[in-house]
């Protein structure tokens, strides 16, 4: 193999180093569009965002409890809702409890330092781990496709001939950290994997320590030494992450042991101490939430997976606040969770819950505005909380979804002008819209909506319809108009304006029964002026196709159901996460249940499970243990 071929084929990006066992990468991408631009925007503004990524889809009901819907959760989840005086109790806030496995976290919200912002989601959400860990993380609409990640095609279209001069003057340290492994999906770009990927912690010391394994005596291993060298030379952050990391701390949180999510966020203490200047950092719970069944002990329903893994989170983030603490840097530090998406309301015969859509994102630091001054007279005057208890139909069955209430891009946007100092057209060219803000952090200005904003969602046959409407008092009336095609509209409602508040929203919904559904909101004053609200498209086709588990896979062995049966043959394809086809299986029998034995893949790595019947394709991401 030649070596311009070989390269072609491998890594170029900085090899990451190890600390105490546990892979930290720093690059002048993080692996998100939309993180990687606010990042360079706000490098020197002094403020650090802390991402904790809960992969596979949590359970927001099982962990904020809306206390004032108990009776109707009872209903819905018999076997796996907890006695309600199990709930830990939140001060001021007589409508939600947390899951009694969050005390660090519940003293974190009596304490200011913990924001819930319920119901979060977006328009026609995917049920797909894969898709919809993809949209959250690139903040695309659940419409648009992308086939190369977002890192890769950065680093090749702005960083041609990286890592050569990074970094620089303008630049010392890293623009984000990430810790623990990066999905090679994430550093695909059009031609290259731009990516490394150790697969052990003795690859990362030896990357320290300058010691290679020993290569064939061929002409691949010496290819392979090569690009070895390239690789090694190439980590051009190590020794800053390490000088940062070195610095000494005059006291210092006692983080809990065997938390591999404490060990990480120990790790990002340790490099703020040490006066990094990154101002975001990633770092991933080592559980997956996917809790398909034997999501409780039926016994104790306090108690099994899901209290595990959400008692991992809070030990690990309520020692990460205290260290802040100690070192005088917890109001220049928020952090925030968030999955994929949320689960259904309805339990399972499983003892656990399937794939849901909205769900509830966790704020935590010393600047969040908690104050009960601060939003006393609001619609909402709960502290510490932005929205309500989600709003439950009276019956509940197995299709029940979570209705939105904030979408996450505005989220995101509240991070990034509120928090991170990006200017609204920055913000707004970051996401490729303007989303309004959310009153997350203390001495927030938020600006007045900009004329009519439109959302909404489609859930179990009803097109819901959200807008916000600035200089309210000006609309006399107001039309929703739909459309099959985004361009011809015709009016289905009119709605007359009876209020004479500056600042109003509405909701809409209706019964519709077609693949693609447009929707705008004609505003329309005494004089007959028309204001149009922004477009948005609603589609009924997103439901869950297949659900796949164990996930993580253990045993090797894979369990598939099926929610429509097929009328044809099923193959079942297991992916690299670049596209490369490790293993193939048909499936002629009928039924709804798919259960098989693979071989023996990479523990904890990543994967793409593709199943195929007729015309449609489903993808999930898996894991194996």
């Amino acid at each position: 193999m030649k070596r311009r071929s070989f390269l072609k084929t491998s890594s170029l990006l900085a090899a990451p180093l190890i600390i105490n066992g546990i892979p930290v990468s720093g690059a002048p991408k993080t692996g998100s569009s939309m993180l990687d631009a606010l990042a360079q925007a706000t490098y020197g503004c002094g403020k650090i965002l802390v991402i904790v990524q809960m992969n596979g889809g949590n359970d927001g009901l099982n962990m904020v409890f809306p206390l004032d819907k108990y009776d109707q959760l009872q209903t819905a989840r018999t076997n796996l809702l907890m006695p309600q005086n199990a709930i830990a109790n939140l001060n001021n806030n007589a409508t939600t409890g947390l899951h009694p496995a969050m005390p660090e976290m519940k003293n974190l919200y009596n304490e200011g330092k913990l924001m819930i912002v319920q119901g979060v989601s977006y328009a026609n959400p995917s049920f797909s781990h894969f898709r919809a860990t993809d949209i959250w993380f690139s903040a695309s609409g659940s419409n648009t496709t992308l086939n190369s990640g977002w890192l890769g095609r950065e680093l090749d279209t702005q960083y041609a001939g990286f890592p050569s001069g990074f970094p620089n003057s303008d630049m010392p340290d890293p623009l984000a950290i990430q810790i623990g492994s990066t999905l090679p999906f994430s550093l695909q770009g059009p031609s290259i994997n731009m990516g490394y990927n150790v697969p052990n912690p003795t690859a990362l010391l030896n990357v320290i320590n300058g010691i290679t394994d020993a290569a064939p005596n061929n002409d691949y291993g010496r290819e392979l030494s090569f690009l070895r060298l390239m690789k090694d030379q190439s980590n051009a952050y190590r020794v800053v992450i390490q000088n940062a990391y070195n610095v000494a701390q005059s006291q210092a949180a006692t983080y809990p042991t065997n938390n591999s999510l404490a060990d990480q966020l120990k790790i990002v203490a340790k490099l703020i101490n040490g006066g990094l200047k990154t101002p975001v950092y990633i770092v991933n719970h080592p559980n997956s939430h996917d809790t398909h069944e034997g999501q409780v002990d039926v016994n104790d329903k306090s108690t099994g997976l899901h209290a595990n893994i959400l008692g991992v989170l809070s030990k690990a983030i309520g020692a990460f606040q205290t260290d802040l603490g100690l070192m005088g840097k917890d109001d220049k530090v928020t952090g925030m969770t968030h999955s994929e998406f949320g689960r259904r309301v309805k339990s399972n015969a499983s003892v656990g819950t399937d794939h849901g859509t909205a769900a509830p994102v966790m704020f935590f630091g010393a600047a969040l505005n908690t104050n009960p001054a601060a939003v006393a007279g609001t619609a909402n005057p709960v502290p510490g909380m932005i929205g309500t208890s989600p709003i439950l139909p009276t019956t509940i069955d197995n299709n029940t979804l979570l209705p939105m209430q904030y979408d996450f891009r505005q989220l995101y946007a509240s991070v990034m002008q509120d928090w991170l100092c990006l200017s609204a057209t920055d913000t707004d060219n970051v996401l490729g819209s303007s989303y309004a803000r959310l009153p997350i952090f203390k001495s927030t200005n938020l600006t007045a909506v900009v004329g009519i904003e439109l959302s909404g969602q489609y859930i179990n046959g009803e097109a819901r319809l959200n807008y916000k409407v600035a200089e309210n008092y000006k609309f006399a009336s107001f039309a929703i108009e739909f459309s099959t095609d985004g361009i011809v509209f015709n009016e289905v409602k009119r709605i007359t304006n009876t209020s004479l508040n500056a600042l109003e929203s509405y909701l809409y919904t209706e019964t519709k029964n077609v693949s693609k559904m447009y929707y705008r909101v004609a505003g329309r004053n005494a004089q007959g002026a028309i204001k149009y609200s922004n477009i948005v498209l609603l589609r009924n086709n997103q439901q869950q196709l297949i659900s796949v588990y164990p996930n993580p896979v253990t045993n090797n062995q894979i369990n598939i159901k099926l929610y429509e049966a097929p009328n044809s043959a099923v193959d079942v394809n297991i992916l690299t996460m670049t596209g490369q086809k490790l293993y193939s299986k048909r499936f002629t029998q009928t039924g709804s249940l798919l259960s098989f034995k693979v071989p023996t893949f990479t523990a904890n790595a990543h994967y793409i499970l593709e199943v195929v019947y007729g015309s449609t394709t489903v993808h999930e991401q898996i894991m194996f243990r």
